[in-house]
C-alpha cells in the first residue's frame, strides 16, 4: 500500500515537473522542435519513467538531473540565437530541393531524400506536379515548404538573418552580395549587424532593423 502511495505521489510530481519544463523551454509545436529540444524531451521522458519505476532511488536525483538538462537547453538556445554558425552546426540548415523551378539533385542526395519523398510531400500539399513548383525547401524538422510558380516575386530565402549574410541564398536571387551591401549603405546602414532580417522582394530589398 505504501509503494502505491509513493507511485501516485511521484506521478503527480512528475506531471508538475514536465509541465513546468515545457513552460520554461518555451512554446513550440511538436513539429517545430529543434534537435536540441527533442533530445532534452526524450531524456526527460526516460528520467521520469525511471523515477516512477525505481522507488529505491531518491526522486530528488531525478529532479536535479532534469534541472541540469533544462539549464543546458536554455544555455544552448541562447548561444545558437546569438551565433548563426553554431546554430547551423547544432540544428542543421534548411535544404533547397527545388529552386526557381529546377531540382537540386545534389542536395537531395546529400539529405538522402528520394523522389518518392518529394512527390509524397508535394501531394500532401495539394501540388499535382513538380512542374507547378517554384521553390521547395526541406526544413530542419523534415517538413517540406512549397511555393508555387506565379504566386509572388518574393524570395523564400532571406539574405540576412540576425546580422549575418546568408551567402548560399545568393545563388537563388538576381542580386549579388556586393549589390546588397551597396543598397544598405544607400539606405544608411553601414553595419550588417544593424540588420535583423533582409529579403529580396519584388526587385527590392525588404529590411527589418535590430531593436536597440
Amino acid at each position: 500500500m505504501f509503494q502505491m502511495f509513493q507511485i501516485i505521489i511521484r506521478v503527480i510530481l512528475s506531471y508538475i515537473i514536465v509541465y513546468l519544463t515545457f513552460r520554461i523551454m518555451g512554446k513550440r509545436e511538436l513539429g517545430e522542435l529543434s534537435i536540441i529540444d527533442l533530445i532534452v524531451f526524450l531524456m526527460i521522458a526516460e528520467i521520469i519513467a525511471l523515477a516512477i519505476e525505481n522507488l529505491d532511488r531518491p526522486f530528488f536525483y531525478s529532479v536535479v538531473t532534469i534541472i541540469v538538462l533544462v539549464l543546458l537547453q536554455k544555455v544552448l538556445s541562447y548561444l545558437t540565437l546569438k551565433n548563426a554558425k553554431l546554430r547551423d552546426t547544432l540544428e542543421g540548415k534548411p535544404s533547397v530541393i527545388i529552386a526557381n523551378g529546377k531540382i537540386n539533385y545534389q542536395e537531395m542526395k546529400k539529405q538522402n531524400y528520394s523522389f518518392d519523398d518529394l512527390i509524397y510531400q508535394l501531394r500532401d500539399r495539394s501540388v499535382r506536379s513538380i512542374s507547378e513548383v517554384d521553390f521547395a525547401i526541406l526544413e530542419i524538422d523534415g517538413t517540406l515548404s512549397v511555393f508555387k510558380k506565379g504566386e509572388s516575386q518574393i524570395s523564400p530565402l532571406p539574405l540576412i538573418i540576425s546580422g549575418n549574410i546568408v551567402k548560399e541564398n545568393f545563388h537563388y536571387v538576381n542580386i549579388t552580395e556586393e549589390e546588397v551591401k551597396n543598397l544598405l549603405k544607400e539606405k544608411g546602414y553601414d553595419d550588417i549587424k544593424e540588420i535583423l532580417y533582409a529579403n529580396y522582394e519584388n526587385n527590392e530589398l525588404f529590411i527589418v532593423r535590430t531593436v536597440k
